[in-house]
């Protein structure tokens, strides 16, 4: 399974690079963390991750958000987990789009 995507400055949509994003299957009491890769020179990214990582005993499939970080990982850029996608898909794409505002 794996959630891949985008993430480009809102307003030219320049490619965002180097930034670390982290996928989450949400759950009621703690939050299943499934991966972080580095966005790459064309702003992709890609985390993999398996059933054992979010599978317990009545969920069949992943509730998923994304975290943006920058580089360092310390300060949130953007998320989704107000909106997570419920019963992901075995692939879930994300276009992430972030106001150079909020980069500086």
């Amino acid at each position: 399974m794996n959630v891949s995507g985008t993430v480009v400055e809102a307003e030219s949509g320049r490619p965002l690079k180097g930034l670390r994003v982290r996928a989450f299957d949400k759950d009621l009491v703690f939050d299943d963390d499934l991966g972080e890769c580095v966005t790459d020179a064309a702003g992709r990214f890609e985390v993999r991750f398996t059933e054992a990582q979010y599978r317990d005993w009545s969920e069949t499939a992943p509730d998923l958000y994304i975290r943006v970080f920058d580089a360092s990982g310390e300060r949130l850029l953007y998320t989704t987990e107000q909106a997570p996608r419920m019963n992901g898909a075995v692939q879930e794409t994300f276009e992430v789009r972030i106001s150079a505002a909020r980069l500086r």
